[in-house]
């Protein structure tokens, strides 16, 4: 299972309807082990699918005008863009790939161009990769990468080098940060890597590279191209990372 990057409304994005499941019943389809089991005793079967939702485009805008009023002065323009659009693309990347990539920026960072290199020689261990975070999360807005490394997961289309903490529409608290500025850092991201390794761009696909500079190479390309996206046509891009 991949890890998601979409550029669309935000009324599009499609959240689990957690209200509906509390209580409910298990549905077919949804837990491969139940499902081998059959009917087992005190599970209740429906055939039902998983109920989902999104946000109306009436509560998008609300919250957007909410933004916008309060962070006026950060953002020095004006915060919007056509909720109303039908436009939506979408491309997966490998779930590793995608931690590999923030990994790979952390350590560039931190550490520089040099400090690449490890990532075609081990795989670096849960502890590694909490240390670098943790470091890059104390850097804050002092590091190079805060738009990819500081836990946004929604981009929006504003200029401005901000993180916005604020409760979503559905009184979620997300951080939001600006997609012009995420495809500036990508940028210098792909930079760094092709400096490292010149020869990354012609590697070969990412599934015989595992953990790799090669590997960490196309989660970036697919990202930086959905980014870019975003910023061209003035809308937000959201991921399921």
């Amino acid at each position: 299972m991949g890890v998601g990057y979409q550029v669309s409304p935000l009324h599009r994005l499609i959240r689990l309807d957690t209200a509906a499941l509390r209580g409910r019943p298990v549905a077919r389809g949804e837990n491969p082990v139940i499902d081998a089991l059959g009917n087992p005793p005190g599970v209740q079967m429906v055939d039902e699918p998983v109920r989902t939702r999104s946000p109306t485009i009436e509560s998008i805008v609300a919250w957007r005008q909410r933004l916008a009023r309060k962070y006026r002065d950060q953002l020095d323009e004006e915060l919007t863009w056509d909720e109303r659009s039908t436009y939506e693309s979408s491309e997966d990347v490998a779930t590793s790939d995608d931690a590999m990539l923030h990994f790979a920026a952390a350590v560039l960072d931190q550490r520089g161009q040099a400090g690449l290199s490890m990532l075609d020689q081990h795989r670096p261990s849960a502890g590694e990769m909490d240390a670098v975070f943790a470091a890059a999360e104390r850097r804050g807005f002092g590091g190079r990468f805060p738009q990819l490394l500081l836990g946004a997961r929604i981009w929006l289309p504003f200029s401005g080098n901000l993180m916005i903490e604020e409760p979503d529409w559905d009184g979620r608290v997300e951080r939001y940060g600006s997609v012009s500025r995420l495809v500036d850092e990508l940028t210098a991201i792909r930079l760094g890597i092709a400096g490292a390794d010149p020869s990354v761009e012609q590697s070969a696909e990412p599934e015989s590279q595992g953990y790799s500079l090669a590997a960490t190479w196309q989660a970036l390309v697919t990202i930086l191209r959905m980014a870019t996206i975003a910023s061209e046509r003035h809308l937000p891009l959201w991921t399921t990372g």
